[in-house]
């Protein structure tokens, strides 16, 4: 009797150590499963990031880097900028969008795209280091990457562009600025806020 109670608390022993091998594997998978999980939704997040960033590189962009009051009226002169990396983008898609308050809250813009007057002055764009175009049919219509365009627009609005709402004279006088945005086809915005730095004399920086 007394020997075979020895049996029996030896075999205990060995059930209890392999219990507890056992439950130890099971940590260690699930340890190792959430290690693997989360590596795996990490490796994804990163495939995501490296992706988002490298639309962005493709798509097409432009800046504004200079803007200067045109005439002592309603003419502005810009000078803009495209990314070097992305597509020509033909003028007619490139949309330009003036807006500005009034100090009674009036709200006014004008918008097209680049060189359309709308029925106001001629409206004319070229390449930087090229001559002015005598007339509006000499304008750029394609612009290509990593090149600097010169660009006019004058106030107005859509409604009635002969006006001189949000052009230099008419920030001059009522004290306020304006802002300019160009639209890309399927790429991105650029914001410009439009403020004189010496009244409407000619040449004098808006941006």
């Amino acid at each position: 009797m007394w020997r075979r109670d020895i049996q029996k608390e030896e075999s205990a022993h060995f059930g209890v150590g392999a219990m507890i091998v056992f439950i130890a594997m099971v940590l260690v998978a699930t340890i190792v499963s959430s290690s693997i999980i989360l590596l795996v939704e990490k490796m994804a997040q990163q495939t995501q990031r490296t992706s988002e960033d490298a639309r962005r590189d493709s798509v097409n962009t432009v800046i504004i880097v200079g803007g200067w009051v045109g005439d002592d009226y309603d003419d502005y002169l810009f000078m803009m900028e495209f990314g070097s990396s992305g597509e020509q983008v033909a003028r007619v898609d490139v949309i330009y969008v003036l807006t500005c308050t009034h100090p009674d809250g009036t709200f006014y813009y004008r918008s097209a795209a680049l060189g359309n007057s709308m029925g106001g002055s001629d409206l004319f764009v070229w390449e930087v280091g090229d001559d002015k175009p005598a007339t509006t049919a000499g304008n750029v219509n394609q612009f290509l990457p990593g090149a600097r365009y010169f660009f006019t627009l004058d106030g107005g609005t859509n409604a009635v562009p002969s006006d001189d709402e949000c052009g230099p004279i008419d920030l001059d006088q009522n004290g306020i600025n304006a802002k300019l945005v160009l639209h890309l086809p399927n790429g991105m915005s650029t914001f410009q806020d439009l403020a004189l730095s010496n009244g409407r004399v000619m040449g004098s920086q808006v941006i």
